[in-house]
Order: C-alpha cells, then structure tokens, then sequence
C-alpha cells in the first residue's frame, strides 16, 4: 500500500509540475496546439524509456489480451478529448469554475471500481477519499474571480460555458483512468503508456485534420517548455501505472491520490507567481492533508 501511493503521489506532483509549465507555451502557441504537440513528444520519450528498460518484450503480451489492448487505446482516446475539453474550459469559461468541477474527477473512477470491479473499501479509507475530493474541490475555488463574474450577460455565459466544460472533463478524466487502471495490470505499466500515448498521437493528428487547425513553429525555447510537458505528461501516466500495478486492489486509493495534481499546480503558482491562496483555498489544503495522512495511516 505504502509503495502504491508514494507513486500516486508521485504523479500528482509529476502531473502538477506539467500543468503549471503549460501557462507559458500555452499562453504563446494556444493550448489546442500545446496539447497537440506533447502528445507524439510524450511518445518518443516514453518508448526509449521502454527500450532502455528492455520491456519491449510485453507487446506479444499485449497482442495475447485483444480485449483489454482495446481498452488502453480508449482510454488514450478518452484521456486526449479529457485533456482538450478541460483546457478549452479553461480559455472559454472561468477557471475557478473549471477546476474545481474537472478535479472532481476520483468520484467517477471511484463508483466503477467499486460498481464493476467490487472494490471495498473500509470506512475510515472512504470517509477520508470523501474528504480528500472535497479538498481538491474547495483547493481549487477562487471566490474572488468568482463574485466579480455574472453582471453581464457575457459573465454568465461563460460561467455556463465553464460549469459544461467541468463537467465534461470530471467524466473524460474519470472513466479515462479508470480504464487505464484496468488495462495496466495486463498490458504492463510501461507499454501501457506506449499504447496510452500511441492512441492520443493519432487522436490529436485526427484532430488536426478534421477542424483544420492552423499549425505554426513555435520558438526553439517554446518547443523546449513543451518537451519538458509532454516529459511531465508520459512520467506521469508511468508512475500511475506503476502504482496501479502495486496496488492490486486499491485503485481507487490511487486515483484519489494522484488528482491531488490540482494543489501542486495551486501551490506552484503561489510560490513561483505571488498567487495569493484564499482561505477556502487554504481550508480544502488542509483537509487534503489530514485526509491524505488517515489514507497512508489506516
């Protein structure tokens, strides 16, 4: 238990790390071409990890498991669309509405383990995943942009914009990795990127294609920021991987621990911009802490 979420946790901060890298490329190049481009990066990344790891062996394992190769390849295409709603949320509607909405996203891993896997969990362990996804939810509010948003028209469509938008990234996110969960296991943690990573290139290129999206070459510096996120991004989904694979049949312990991506950006920006924490922010890190602490304990 105590290796699975040291590497939950992992992820968490490997994944919060990304998210905060990904203002400056963003704000440069979009965050439609930004999440484009970590994608075949992220693939190239994640297949020498696998050579230099000499796991290239599993893909006859992979082959063997049709059904569950088939799963990977969607949660790779689940995982892009999660990716893509979540970032468009950010830029059309209000990110204090967005955030805390998408980082929600446990509660849906959660009930489809439990429903489809019979996952138990005891109640303390519960109670505290309960109070951890609320804490995630309240990390993640501003109020202040909040109270200044709805005196206009324009202010209260982008609030509807934003809560359409979280919602869509709280069901892509949580059945995504819930399928990751389930097909890990089988695939291997590592080919089980290569697969994840695979699928999200062509759904992205796919993307590219269809809504004809105007491609530009960014800045060498810029491509750099963006390497360094589809590193983030790749490491990320190993570790979850592999902390998935330890785990055995503490899924949804590990999907809790490692949404707890959303602080990490939250505290990032504070250390590194000057954002002030609200106290409503300060309050859901707390109880992610105290809730986090009975999870390791008990």
């Amino acid at each position: 238990m105590l290796e699975s979420a040291v590497l939950a946790l992992l992820t968490a901060v490997i994944w919060g790390a990304g998210d905060f890298l990904s203002r400056k490329p963003s704000s440069e190049i979009g965050s439609m071409l930004t999440s484009v481009l970590i994608q075949p990066l992220g693939l190239f990344m994640i297949i020498l990890v696998l050579f230099a790891l000499d796991q290239q062996n599993g893909f006859h394992a992979a082959w063997q498991n049709p059904e569950f190769l088939a799963i990977n390849l969607g949660a790779g295409v689940i995982a892009f669309f999660g990716i893509l709603v979540l970032y468009t949320g950010y830029a059309e509607g209000i990110m204090s509405i967005v955030a805390p909405i998408g980082g929600a996203y446990p509660v849906v891993a959660v009930t489809l383990s439990i429903v489809l896997l019979g996952t138990t969990l005891t109640p303390v362990r519960s109670i505290a995943i309960i109070l951890t996804i609320v804490g995630i939810v309240l990390a993640g509010v501003k109020l202040s942009s909040f109270t200044r948003s709805g005196d206009s028209l324009t202010d209260r469509h982008k609030i509807v914009r934003g809560a359409d938008y979280g919602i869509a990234a709280f069901l892509l996110a949580g059945f995504g990795l819930f399928c990751l969960g389930v097909a890990a296991p089988v695939i291997g943690a590592i080919l089980a990127v290569v697969v994840l990573k695979s699928s999200q290139t062509l759904t992205a290129g796919s993307m590219v294609l269809l809504r004809r999206v105007k491609l530009t070459r960014p800045r060498p510096t810029t491509l750099g920021w963006v390497a360094l996120i589809g590193a983030c991004d790749a490491v990320g989904f190993a570790t979850y991987n592999l902390a998935i694979v330890s785990a055995s049949s503490d899924l949804p312990i590990v999907v809790t621990l490692s949404s707890l991506l959303g602080v990490v950006t939250v505290l990032l920006a504070r250390i590194f911009y000057k954002e002030k924490l609200e106290p409503i922010q300060l309050a859901g890190v707390v109880i992610i802490f105290a809730s986090v602490a009975a999870i390791l304990y008990f």
